[in-house]
């Protein structure tokens, strides 16, 4: 057994803020319920129905139960039982005994009712402002969720069934894995010990070819006797680590494109500590993105380049464009920009969706101190709040699995990914709250870039691949689908299968999850859904369709020389490059790749 108590006793409490079900600060949820109720209490007439309705439920429920319990199961009328097999509804534990047991049946039938019940009260009210009520019913399913019977021992059939089989082995070795976590401040969703980043996970090989206080920059070695003459630079988020574009050698976007011939370069965004507080959207642009551009017209020679933006990255990629294409804008690339790839990416942040929730003031309110004390957001943070989004993936599977069966979680690569969370700037999680989440600057086109405002209409003559994901819950498709309107140049937009991960790293070997297409103009989502066409396999295969008569022609791959060390650098582990000890000629190699 752990010996939780070695060194400091209940020591492990002092994480529990962040082992919560995220950053869920019951003062946000308490004023959206505040402002619910001045609403509701003003209409006494409403309340009495929904007393009403509450009651009716339960009296259906109860005579139910009745009718449940007593349920005759043979035809002969002289023979009659009890139906203890009844299943009206198969569920999770369909083959579980004590999933037969009717009262176990009403348990989960009561708070299904109550649940119902609670949220069309909460849809009822009038005169809620839609973003109040969104929080409300937003933090009202997270208590459902909570509330679950089946994250109570005695009222899951599953933990009962198992605690017979083990002798109660499974809530033993339950607890250990809770204490455990306690202690490390986070729910254990993943088996981290089967990977190794390098070896494992982001180990496509290539050469960190530039540096500086924000990025490292990646070049892939090729893999074929010829490559495309136009490069391409991938952005992903600042928020994540970069390698969710190249997991392993089956599930790489980077090792697919250099398979199919081009010349990858790849962003890896420092995980800032104190130092970079200050660092904000403009340092991101001008950093990030146009010294990398720079650097790889250096290598390459090449007159044009294509970008290929993931969340914020595409989000990012498209702010540059708006700003290149201003008369004013005063600091250029040395390569043209030929085309941008916008992977999952929000520019009309309207319908943000649940995200939107921890964006607002009084969420920023609550993280100040933080932000002030360190500098920086801390990713376990953002890794609790993307939990709380999916609730019952993220968080009470784990909690059933892990603390009540007692089963150790398996190893998966995304998951690895998900759980190997970055820290955010001050300057930039201030900037995300209220410039582009609460205030829409980037729709409006007052949002400015250099001092110059961004108008994504201004963008001409740069064809764009948008690929968003049907059941994308940080960026729902049809905030995505409601970017397109922004631009005034040519766009295919795509609506792939799955969600924000599963549905962007898709390869075409897996055929898992299809697409949608649709040629045809259509100004609303709900319509371009309902005519557009259905493909199976890959989007993969159609984005390299649209790209590849642009790429130019093929050439012999490009040398790397004087690069600083291999891929996948040291960005992705650290963020002080002053930690950092390097081989003494690290700065100065040569290599052929």
């Amino acid at each position: 057994m752990i010996n939780f108590f070695e060194k400091e006793p209940f020591g492990f409490l002092k994480n529990i803020n962040l082992f919560q079900m995220a950053v869920l600060n019951p003062q946000i949820a308490m004023l959206s319920y505040l402002k619910v109720g001045e609403k509701i209490a003003a209409q006494p007439k409403k309340i009495e129905e929904s007393q009403q309705d509450f009651l009716n439920r339960i009296l259906e429920l109860q005579k139910k139960f009745v009718n449940d319990v007593c349920r005759e199961i043979c035809k002969d009328d002289t023979e009659k039982c009890i139906d203890l097999n009844y299943n009206e509804k198969k569920g999770k534990f369909e083959d579980n005994p004590f999933e037969n047991n009717p009262s176990m049946r009403f348990v989960r039938q009561f708070h299904e009712t109550t649940a119902s019940w609670m949220l069309d009260t909460l849809a009822s009210v009038d005169g809620v402002d839609e973003k109040i009520m969104h929080s409300a019913r937003f933090f009202m399913k997270q208590y459902i969720n909570l509330m679950s019977p089946d994250n109570f021992p005695f009222l899951n059939p599953k933990v009962l069934q198992k605690t017979l089989e083990t002798g109660g082995e499974n809530l033993k070795k339950g607890l250990e894995m809770l204490m455990a976590d306690l202690n490390k401040g986070t729910i254990t969703t993943n088996d981290t010990s089967k990977f190794k980043i390098g070896r494992d996970i982001a180990s496509t090989k290539g050469k960190v070819i530039y540096q500086n206080d924000l990025i490292e920059l990646i070049q892939y070695t090729s893999t074929t006797a010829k490559v495309f003459s136009k490069p391409i630079l991938f952005v992903p988020p600042w928020i994540n680590k970069f390698y969710i574009l190249d997991l392993n050698e089956k599930l790489s976007f980077v090792k697919w494109a250099v398979d199919l011939g081009f010349t990858v370069f790849m962003i890896s965004w420092v995980n800032p500590d104190k130092k970079h507080r200050n660092k904000g959207f403009d340092n991101y642009a001008f950093e990030g993105l146009i010294d990398s551009i720079n650097k790889i017209a250096e290598i390459t020679k090449a007159k044009s380049i294509h970008a290929l933006g993931y969340c914020v990255g595409g989000t990012l990629i498209s702010a540059l464009l708006a700003y290149l294409a201003h008369p004013n804008c005063k600091k250029r690339p040395k390569m043209r920009l030929e085309s941008a790839t916008l992977l999952t990416t929000l520019l009309d942040f309207e319908r943000a969706g649940d995200m939107a929730i921890f964006m607002t003031d009084s969420y920023l309110e609550s993280i100040n101190v933080q932000l002030e004390e360190k500098g920086y957001l801390d990713g376990q943070v953002m890794f609790n709040t993307f939990s709380a989004l999916k609730a019952n993936d993220m968080i009470w599977r784990y909690f059933v699995n892990s603390y009540m069966l007692g089963e150790k979680p398996s190893a998966h690569e995304i998951l690895f990914w998900n759980s190997d969370p970055t820290n955010i700037t001050q300057a930039m999680q201030t900037f995300l709250s209220r410039d582009m989440y609460r205030d829409n600057l980037l729709k409006t086109g007052t949002l400015k870039l250099g001092g110059v405002p961004l108008e994504l209409n201004r963008i001409r003559n740069i064809p764009i691949y948008m690929i968003s994901t049907i059941k994308d819950h940080i960026v729902p498709w049809e905030a995505a689908f409601d970017g397109t309107k922004l631009f005034n140049t040519s766009i295919r937009f795509v609506l792939g299968g799955s969600g924000h991960v599963a549905g962007a790293i898709n390869p075409p070997w897996r055929n898992k999850y299809c697409y949608w297409i649709n040629e045809k103009h259509v100004d609303n989502s709900q319509e371009w859904l309902k005519t557009a066409t259905e493909l199976s396999g890959s989007w993969w295969n159609d984005w390299f369709k649209w790209i590849k008569p642009m790429l130019g022609e093929m050439v012999a791959p490009r040398h790397v020389k004087n690069f600083i060390r291999d891929a996948p650098g040291v960005y992705v582990y650290k963020s002080n490059i002053n930690d950092i000890s390097y081989d003494s000629d690290d700065s100065n190699r040569e290599e052929t790749i």
